[in-house]
């Protein structure tokens, strides 16, 4: 009578797009990326969330290498496990569009609330003519 089918319908269907936006987001998480030296005696650790997770001397003498080493060293590292965590973050997947997202969100909340509006003014109408006995 008042739309309530649709406003449901339009409501379920936002929750229906933000659920497979927050489902794309977990299916696509990167896992923890690993990369070492080329020697293999230092290694390090990205977690999923791209920040350094750990560092391991496979061998502790890398550590009398000389801080000049380790520097270069670790760089070098960081840099190709980030690298390496970026190139999985590029998959074939599109990003989902957010703003159009936000936009279809927006109009169903303007139409819902519309919606309410035109409910109020037939239900105040109603109740006038059911107070003046017509």
């Amino acid at each position: 009578m008042f739309g309530e089918d649709q406003i449901a319908q339009q409501l379920a269907d936002a929750r229906s797009a933000l659920n497979d936006v927050r489902q794309q987001q977990q299916d696509h998480q990167v896992p923890p990326v690993t990369a070492e030296s080329d020697d293999g005696r230092i290694k390090v650790t990205l977690g999923a969330d791209g920040r350094v997770d750990n560092f391991k001397f496979v061998e502790e003498r890398v550590l009398k290498e000389g801080t000049e080493f380790l520097e270069e060293a670790l760089r070098k590292i960081v840099n190709e496990a980030l690298d390496a965590r970026a190139e999985s973050l590029t998959a074939d997947v599109p990003a989902p569009d957010l703003d159009a997202l936000g936009e279809s969100i927006a109009r169903i909340q303007d139409q819902g609330l519309q919606r309410m509006r035109d409910m109020s003014a037939q239900i105040s109408t109603v109740m006038k003519k059911l107070q003046s006995g017509e």
